[in-house]
């Protein structure tokens, strides 16, 4: 599928509000309603759009969120598997990445409070599938950049 202008502006609109309506999609990007609509569902159907989904305002909660870096025991697939499991387990664990360099993988996590960080951290800790040589972590003070989307016209400028 090939992502030309009409594309990226859909990608654009629904990335900054996922509950637009094909009408006002469609006037947006200057698209029959129709041909919007298709283009959505062949944006869909090729997986450019992942998933729609409400993000909630933590600051209107209580909870804390860290980052914290993990190195494995070891580098193998059975190491991995484990580990992945039982992040998958962890509901405060919100989003994981794998990286290069010092660390493993780096978490996210958000939790009610530093207490149940620390109760899920040593959880994890203590877990023999996850193979954790070591963890540090970090308190967010302050989202001072929330994420508010990708850049899509660098990310889809060769196409």
């Amino acid at each position: 599928m090939k992502i030309d202008r009409h594309n990226l502006l859909i990608l654009k609109a629904l990335q900054e509000n996922g509950r637009i309506s094909n009408l006002h999609l469609s006037e947006a990007i200057g698209l029959s309603e129709s041909a919007c609509l298709a283009r959505v569902k062949k944006l869909t159907s090729e997986r450019y759009v992942r998933r729609f989904f409400a993000e909630p305002n933590l600051e209107k909660v209580r909870h804390a969120e860290f980052y914290v870096n993990v190195a494995l025991k070891r580098q193998d697939a059975r190491t991995s598997t484990g580990f992945r499991q039982a992040i998958d387990a962890l509901p405060q664990v919100v989003s994981c990445v794998k990286v290069s360099g010092e660390f493993d993988y780096i978490l996210h996590f958000v939790c009610p409070d530093a207490a149940d960080f620390n109760r899920v951290s040593e959880q994890l800790l203590a877990d023999e599938n996850a193979a954790i040589s070591r963890m540090t972590s970090q308190l967010v003070i302050e989202n001072t950049k929330p994420f508010s989307g990708y850049p899509l016209e660098m990310l889809f400028a060769d196409d």
